[in-house]
């Protein structure tokens, strides 16, 4: 599963949390982190690797937050 050119992030997360409750034995957090973030293209992936975020809500927060970076011209 990979994030399509047209969903947001927001969305994009919300359909693989979906999936992923779906899985026997229920993953942990830290495990749909880890393996949504290998998901991502490249770009988001170097942004986020060396951020551990506790939740997932927090990782959809970091997108939003690297979002406004580009926007900024700060990334």
């Amino acid at each position: 599963m990979g994030k399509k050119g047209h969903e947001s992030f927001k969305e994009y997360a919300q359909k693989w949390r979906d999936l992923a409750a779906q899985v026997a034995p229920p993953m942990t957090e830290k495990e749909m982190i880890t393996i949504i973030v290998d998901t991502l293209p490249v770009f988001y992936f170097e942004k986020m690797v060396g951020y551990a975020p506790s939740s997932f809500a927090d990782l959809v927060f970091t997108d939003e937050r690297i979002k406004v970076g580009l926007k900024k011209r700060q990334i």
